[in-house]
């Protein structure tokens, strides 16, 4: 069995293994002592014996320099798996350095050396290894600060474009100078990963429900996630930023846990007018024409109304909604027809010529 701390032991990197500190669900803490001082060494699990593995949506936007190396763990093979092993154990020590040096509160890290990671021991007032923020015993008068203190961390990791990903009370341990933010193998790229604002807002929330609980005033800190990542997203973000502790414009109501949805105006109603928008003039043309009792001159009497025909004249009993209009009504045709003569005969048809003129007719032996 591959023993971290025996090879760190022989290369001399370490000279002494001092205790176990304790056991977690990506890591186990040992105490060793390295250049004469006790430092705290970490030494991550293998995939199958972690509980944390479910890691795809924190790996999102992580790249290596080495294209080779990036392409074997993109394709998923032996030595892909190997690789994205070796850069998930080294993003740690990669995120502590660059923290370390914006001034967040973090371990100092050491040194990292075959996959272990050696950073400074955090400890209290005591000198007794410091204990998790969910073990110690925050009274009310202390949570409001503590709250502002880690808010102040998450701000300046935000500046950094890292989130932590997995911040909890779990994460955090009450050392000599103040709250200091600890476990960074899932720390997450703000700037390249698309859940990096939903990161945010559950890392702030968990500390806010743990800290209101202690002292209820901070329940109107709600919203603090949603303004931090505003201003980061406007680049007004600085290490110094602090949330005005109102909800922003246009937020969504936290009444029952759930926001004021949007109706829309029922058909046929009226939208009501935006008084932000210019209210333009009427096009010329575009007038509105006047009534027909506008047109009418003074003193005239108003045209009646024409009134609908009735069933029967030109429409069909019992049609329904979208068969179409109604037919015209058919025309009906009038023949007059000439007065009968004396004793109720049919008058003589008048003599036509053969041009198809009438003309009188001849009488028989005379002209």
């Amino acid at each position: 069995m591959h023993d971290p701390l025996g090879t760190l032991h022989a290369d001399g990197v370490i000279e002494e293994v001092c205790a176990r500190l304790k056991s977690g669900k990506e890591a186990d803490l040992w105490l060793v002592r390295h250049g004469g001082e006790i430092v705290a060494a970490k030494i991550y699990k293998d995939r199958q014996a972690r509980s944390f593995r479910n890691n795809a949506a924190y790996k999102e936007g992580r790249q290596v320099r080495d294209t080779r190396t990036q392409r074997a763990m993109l394709r998923g093979s032996r030595f892909g798996h190997a690789a994205a092993e070796e850069a998930w154990k080294s993003r740690e020590a990669d995120a502590l350095h660059a923290l370390h040096a914006a001034g967040v509160r973090v371990p100092r890290p050491v040194l990292f050396y075959e996959g272990v990671l050696l950073m400074e021991l955090v400890v209290d007032a005591h000198g007794r290894p410091a204990p998790r923020l969910v073990d110690a015993h925050v009274t009310r008068d202390a949570a409001a600060a503590l709250y502002a203190d880690l808010r102040g961390q998450v701000v300046r990791m935000l500046t950094c474009d890292l989130i932590h990903g997995d911040l909890s009370p779990f994460n955090v341990l009450l050392g000599r100078e103040g709250p200091v933010v600890i476990d960074f193998p899932q720390v997450v790229g703000a700037a390249h990963n698309n859940q990096a604002e939903s990161f945010l807002q559950r890392d702030l929330q968990n500390l806010h429900r743990f800290f209101a609980g202690i002292d209820p005033a901070l329940r109107t800190a709600a919203g603090d996630a949603r303004e931090i990542w505003r201003a980061y997203v406007r680049r007004e973000l600085t290490p110094e930023f602090v949330p005005s502790g109102r909800p922003p414009p246009h937020a969504p109501s936290d009444r029952g846990g759930r926001g004021e949805r949007h109706r829309a105006p029922r058909q046929g109603a009226s939208a009501p007018r935006d008084p932000q928008r210019p209210q333009h003039p009427p096009r010329a043309g575009a007038a509105h024409s006047p009534s027909p009792d506008a047109r009418r001159p003074a003193g005239a009497e108003p045209r009646p109304r024409q009134q609908p025909a009735a069933h029967g004249a030109g429409q069909r009993r019992g049609r329904g909604r979208g068969e179409g209009p109604a037919k015209p009504a058919p025309v009906v045709i009038h023949v007059a027809r000439p007065p009968l003569g004396p004793a109720g005969t049919p008058p003589a048809a008048p003599h036509r010529s053969p041009h198809g003129r009438p003309g009188r007719r001849r009488r028989r032996g005379g002209r």
